[in-house]
């Protein structure tokens, strides 16, 4: 294995119940795809979370980073993504679990594909007992993808791998976004005339809550989903830029039911 790590991990966590960060982090190990770091930026306050995550650190490729004050998930992305030594990074969150092929497939990928920038991948959705409870499905590339960002988020966010050379010519996530920061990292890439892209695979058991579904399809989030959409927008792509701020008015001025009911058709059953 090469002492100079191809991919870098990185993970904001924040009080996860230690049998979930537990799972997770254990998912990164057992990866099929072995020359790779994992930087953990923690900010739990629970002990027992703390002593989960450290019961790792004898795994020389996992590093804990720890502030005295609390630090926040986006600002942890920031860190993370300009401390990490890989060409690619990859990002992942403390309560979902990667499938063993999820970094072999993104990698090849990203090898095979030098105009793509950003690579994501299928999910499952499981609940609190691990259990898969649906599915859901991103356009791999090209024409369908671009037409469904108008629309919604183009790439699961746990999923995603990145290469590293867009850090190094500016790239990072907005700090002033409490929400909705990867739609805005991936709306800049593709205002840039960047590829972004999805493999066929699935690749990562995505954990939610039972009031998830409540959760995204609050007024709050989708008004900021509108307003990120409209900070991108971009007269070099204007017929993108038209379609994408259109659907964000119209997810504000819709009844919440509608879009509870577009969530539960999107996440297909299993």
């Amino acid at each position: 294995m090469s002492k100079q790590p191809l991919v870098s991990v990185v993970m904001a966590s924040y009080n996860e119940e230690p049998e979930i960060i537990t799972k997770s982090i254990k998912s990164i190990q057992d990866q099929t795809y072995r020359n790779f770091e994992l930087l953990i930026y923690d900010d739990s306050t629970s002990p027992e979370t703390r002593k989960a995550i450290d019961a790792f650190t004898e795994d020389e490729r996992i590093k804990v980073f720890r502030s005295p004050e609390r630090v926040g998930f986006v600002k942890s992305l920031n860190l993370g993504i300009k401390a990490a030594k890989g060409k690619y990074i990859a990002r992942m969150d403390g309560d979902d679990i990667a499938l063993p092929i999820r970094f072999e497939k993104e990698v090849a990928y990203l090898q095979a594909h030098k105009d793509v920038f950003v690579v994501g991948g299928q999910i499952n959705i499981i609940n609190e007992k691990d259990e898969i409870t649906s599915s859901r499905k991103y356009p791999l590339g090209g024409a369908q993808l671009y037409f469904f960002s108008c629309f919604r988020n183009p790439l699961a966010h746990p999923t995603i791998m990145m290469r590293r050379s867009l850090v190094d010519h500016g790239f990072q996530y907005d700090e002033s976004l409490k929400m909705s920061e990867d739609l805005d990292f991936w709306l800049r890439v593709m205002n840039k005339s960047l590829k972004i892209a999805n493999v066929p695979d699935t690749v990562l058991n995505y954990r939610v809550a039972d009031n998830f579904i409540e959760k995204r399809s609050d007024r709050k989030q989708v008004e900021y989903m509108a307003n990120v959409r409209k900070k991108n927008f971009d007269s070099k792509h204007l017929f993108h830029s038209i379609l994408s701020n259109a659907a964000g008015w119209t997810f504000t001025h819709v009844p919440v039911g509608a879009i509870q009911k577009a969530y539960k058709t999107e996440n297909r059953q299993g």
